[in-house]
């Protein structure tokens, strides 16, 4: 009798966990639903919410690496930065999550790291924009000298490059796809600028139009140095 109680009791348990299991497995199913259809909607605070729902059972479910970008959409700088540093404990040198980081750094106005980020993605990647990003770094934190070294690092870079573009700003909305090496020349022209070389300055944008003609920033920097707009 003791014998079937205990082969009674572990069957019980059995089946109780069993039941867990399937709870657990159709509550991961509904919030998988309610995430795919917040991402559907754009409803972005539920679609997190459903995410961290679903790890509360399922702790390793790979919607856990979606969490950095939604939180960045989100302005949640602090939950970016945290869940963004645990996936990178997992992809390292994922060129997607590191550049979530700088995105992270740039928010809370951390230069120095930024720089080192853009170091190693442009190490990793050969990709221009993150050479531009650095030389802009160093512009924005006042060493004109070291800005005019990485863009003529770049112009050495890309000097026979006819194929690789920038997105250049050209307002808060609008931008414009052009050459890196015009990119590069318009920023240099900009450093002259910036020590009223005046001369210099000039030549640098027309080097950039004689690369891309309608490039547009170059041509405004111009109009606003023969308008005698500049100080």
């Amino acid at each position: 009798m003791k014998h079937s109680l205990i082969v009674f009791a572990a069957a019980l348990l059995i089946a109780c966990n069993g039941e867990k299991k399937q709870d657990a497995t159709a509550s991961t199913e509904t919030y998988k639903k309610l995430y795919e259809k917040s991402m559907k909607i754009k409803d972005l605070n539920t679609a997190i919410t459903a995410i961290q729902m679903i790890l509360l059972t399922d702790s390793t479910n790979s919607l856990r690496d979606s969490l950095p970008e939604l939180y960045g959409a989100v302005n949640n700088v602090e939950a970016c930065m945290q869940t963004n540093e645990e996936t990178l404990k997992r992809y390292p040198n994922e060129e997607k999550f590191l550049n979530i980081k700088v995105l992270c750094l740039q928010q809370i106005g951390d230069l120095d790291g930024q720089f080192v980020l853009l170091e190693k993605l442009y190490t990793q990647t050969k990709k221009p924009q993150y050479i531009a990003q650095m030389a802009s770094l160093q512009l924005a934190g006042g060493q004109p000298k070291e800005a005019m070294k990485t863009i003529d690092f770049m112009i050495g870079e890309f000097a026979s490059n006819k194929t690789d573009s920038l997105d250049i700003f050209l307002d808060e909305v609008n931008k414009q796809k052009v050459p890196v090496l015009a990119a590069a020349y318009n920023m240099k022209g900009y450093v002259y600028m910036q020590r009223k070389d005046i001369k210099n300055a000039k030549e640098m944008y027309f080097k950039a139009l004689e690369i891309y003609p309608d490039f547009e920033m170059p041509k405004r920097n111009l109009e606003a140095i023969f308008a005698r707009k500049f100080d």
